[in-house]
């Protein structure tokens, strides 16, 4: 029976595979055949590899041969090779073009050839230490790239071509030998260095970072300017093509002190931003101070002031090293962020935009807000410009972007009081801006009763002929000003008296004063005045169908049935004459406290036909403090005091 149950369990084991041994197998196999194909596709690439290689190693020996050819094929060719320097692809394939890259077997190269001169020096390189020009020899480096190289190094291939010494160089000729290194003290190949006595010569630095310049100094001497002519290079100091001079060099000798350490200009972007996270617009921001830290430099700092533009500003031309920004000209105690920037490569820096902060004080008795506005917005309060803050404690807290501020002050009794006016403001906590003292004296005011005064701009009252009617909130007794200077609110006033309360019987009324301006932090004084101070003007011998009027000015323009045109304030009879030789009277023309007025006089026809409605011109009157009344003929000239 055991015998019969091992057959049967071996019957079911033969029978097949189960699901969990099936997905097992598919597995293997998987990873199996991926491990196959990485190891074709491999070959493949290193196949594709292999050949590119092969091509270009063939390409760099068929630059070199012909090098060879030019050189050897006329006396002039090794200095034509060397003066040609670098060059890119100058010996195309059948049905190429000189310039463009070379097509073999399907795959595109790139062909370059640097020429130099190998001269004696005392070091492994002329640029490493020189002396007097022994025999020079042309070196030529043959560099071969392709598409796609990914970790490929390109072919190279040298040589090093002697010329005959009937036909090379003169022996009066003088080499420059000038190193170029990198920020990161690496040699810079391929770079143009120029060479500039009178004549401008060039090479191109080789492997090493040396260029090597031919130049043909005259028998006394020749001094040279040696530069970088690679614009995209900067040095330490920001400038670009830098250069240095090799002082007089005599014919038949080396120049090997010029040396220079640039870097491929990168940028900086300085991105202002608020702590608080609300956004800024550039005209907020423009002109504001910045500074800009390098942490590699030349000088006294690393540190230069710039100025921003808008929201970001971007600084071009700077040597790779790292740089720190931030607001203003003082350093933040809490430091700032330096960000590494690469060789010709861009970043952005983050700086916070420190905001101003400052107390309004001091301001006038009942001032409930204070209005700060950009300086020179308007005169007055601006509606919807500005920021406002209300009072506690008897300051005003803002918190206002840096600049030049005007300041208003609003409270119970009046509006839009002016303040301190250009109140520069720089980032960060800023000293009190104190209101100064803003006072009114009035002169020569009648006995007894009471005087008040109200804002006109609070009050809305933008005219009066007789003591005002304010409601009681407005009303503020000035009294105490007929003895002394009091505080005033600077501003436009109304001031009457009364027999007592700001709404009793009107006892005087100064016209002349009425309404006068107090003017922020200056002392002002009125004189009141017993009576309206005002003249009778009257004109005689007019003729028929005419209105007086009085004008501060001379008319211009034309008359209409309706309108007197005037560039002066006017004052018109009520009636007009009726018949010839009649007389006509204006009683409501102000006269001075001092000095003395000219008014105009003209007769106005409303009701002429055919266009003889106008305006005739019928002399003037002098009005001085004591003039009550004038009288005058039509047409008679000036009559005055």
């Amino acid at each position: 029976m055991v015998t019969a149950s091992r057959r049967r369990s071996g019957e079911q084991r033969d029978s097949g595979f189960s699901l969990i041994e099936l997905v097992i197998a598919m597995v293997v196999m998987g990873t199996m055949s991926l491990a196959v194909i990485g190891v074709i596709m491999n070959a493949q690439a290193q196949g594709v590899t292999n050949r590119s290689r092969i091509g270009a190693a063939n390409l760099a020996a068929r630059e070199i041969d012909l090098v060879r050819e030019q050189f050897a094929a006329s006396d002039s060719g090794p200095i034509d090779l060397a003066n040609a320097g670098l060059v890119v692809n100058p010996h195309p394939l059948a049905g190429g073009t000189a310039g463009q890259p070379l097509k073999l077997d399907g795959q595109t190269y790139t062909v370059k050839r640097l020429a130099e001169w190998n001269i004696s020096g005392t070091g492994a390189s002329a640029c490493e230490g020189g002396s007097l020009v022994a025999y020079p020899s042309l070196g030529i480096t043959v560099t071969v790239t392709w598409p796609n190289m990914r970790s490929v190094k390109p072919v190279v291939s040298t040589a090093a071509l002697a010329p005959d010494k009937d036909t090379g160089i003169p022996s009066t000729d003088s080499f420059v030998a000038a190193k170029v290194l990198d920020q990161s003290a690496a040699p810079l190949s391929g770079i143009l260095v120029t060479a500039t006595g009178g004549a401008t010569s060039s090479a191109y630095t080789d492997s090493t970072g040396c260029a090597v310049i031919r130049v043909t100094p005259a028998t006394g001497g020749t001094s040279y300017t040696v530069k970088v002519a690679d614009s995209s290079y900067v040095d330490l100091s920001g400038v670009v093509n830098p250069s240095k001079a090799t002082g007089l060099m005599n014919p038949g000798s080396i120049y090997a002190g010029a040396s220079f350490t640039v870097g491929r200009a990168g940028s900086v972007t300085v991105r202002l931003v608020r702590s608080d996270g609300q956004a800024l617009t550039n005209a907020q921001v423009a002109g504001s101070a910045l500074t800009l830290v390098a942490t590699q430099y030349s000088g006294a700092s690393g540190a230069s002031a710039r100025t921003a533009t808008g929201v970001s500003t971007t600084f071009t031309g700077l040597y790779p090293t790292s740089y720190g920004a931030y607001f203003g000209s003082v350093a933040p105690t809490s430091g700032y962020t330096v960000t590494p920037l690469p060789a010709g490569g861009a970043v952005t820096i983050d700086v916070p935009f420190e905001m101003a902060t400052v107390d309004a004080t001091l301001m006038p008795a009942g001032t409930t807000s204070v209005l700060a506005v950009p300086a020179g917005t308007a005169a007055t309060c601006p509606a919807g410009v500005g920021v406002s803050a209300a009072v506690s404690g008897g300051a005003a807290h803002f918190t206002l972007m840096p600049g030049l501020y005007d300041f208003y002050a609003s409270g119970t009794q009046f509006a839009c009081s002016p303040g301190p006016t250009g109140q520069s403001l720089a980032s960060g906590d800023n000293n009190d801006v104190a209101w100064a003292a803003t006072r009114l004296r009035l002169v020569s005011v009648p006995a007894g009763g009471t005087v008040w005064a109200v804002n006109k701009q609070a009050s809305g009252i933008t005219s009066a002929t007789t003591c005002p009617a304010p409601s009681a909130a407005l009303a503020m007794n000035v009294d105490g000003a007929r003895s002394a200077l009091i505080d005033l609110p600077a501003g436009s006033w109304w001031v009457w008296q009364t027999d007592g309360a700001y709404n009793g019987t009107c006892t005087s009324y100064p016209d002349l004063i009425n309404s006068f301006a107090t003017t922020y932090g200056t002392d002002t004084q009125k004189t009141w005045g017993a009576t309206p101070l005002y003249s009778t003007l009257t004109m005689s011998n007019i003729t028929a169908s005419r209105y007086l009027v009085i004008s501060t000015a001379v008319t211009s323009g034309t008359c209409t049935a309706t309108t007197v045109p005037t560039t002066g304030t006017k004052y018109t009879s009520t009636t007009g004459t009726t018949a010839n030789g009649q007389s006509l009277s204006v009683s409501s023309v102000p006269r001075p406290t001092s000095g003395q007025l000219t008014y105009y006089a003209y007769l106005w026809n409303k009701t002429g036909s055919n266009g003889s409605i106008g305006c005739t011109a019928v002399g003037t009157y002098v009005v001085g403090p004591a003039t009550a009344s004038l009288t005058r003929a039509s047409g008679t000239g000036s009559v005055g005091p």
